[in-house]
């Protein structure tokens, strides 16, 4: 009986060895790993390299084409507006694409033509969704000849 104990003795001293050595191998390929990869670089977004003066230009020329597409719209909604209200006939078109400053804050004018006749309308803008028809609200609308065809009472 002292052999068997022995050889099973000697069986589990094996095991606990490999399981030891296995072990320590496991650790260190997991500290080797996180030892040697390369570390995480940050993400850059890339921008060109230009002087401040010459990133103020580029802003300032984005803000003049950003007012640039807002004058275009307001034309168009004045535009919109007086084909809706019967004013100007459904195949009047804007002569110029930006609209005219007048007097009052926030009215402004658009001139649109016809092949018989030319028009000057002016409307307020009262909000700031120029999108929403009702944000320019028509306040005259006259003929080539000075002849006003539309004035809002109020």
């Amino acid at each position: 009986m002292d052999d068997a104990n022995r050889r099973g003795t000697q069986r589990e001293w094996l095991a606990a060895r490999i399981v030891v050595v296995g072990g320590f191998l496991v650790a260190i390929a997991v500290a080797a790993y996180f030892t040697l990869r390369p570390a995480p670089q940050p993400v850059v977004e890339e921008q060109p390299a230009a002087p401040p003066a010459q990133q103020q230009v580029m802003t300032a020329q984005q803000a003049a084409e950003a007012n640039a597409r807002a004058g275009m719209m307001v034309c168009a909604m004045e535009l919109v507006n007086a084909k809706n209200s019967g004013i100007i006939p459904s195949y009047g078109q804007l002569i110029d694409m930006l609209p005219k400053a007048t007097g009052k804050r926030g009215r402004y004018v658009c001139r649109a033509a016809t092949q018989a006749a030319k028009y000057a309308i002016s409307a307020d803008l009262v909000c700031r969704t120029l999108q929403d028809p009702r944000c320019v609200l028509l306040y005259r609308i006259t003929a080539g000849d000075g002849t006003v065809l539309y004035q809002r009472q109020g």
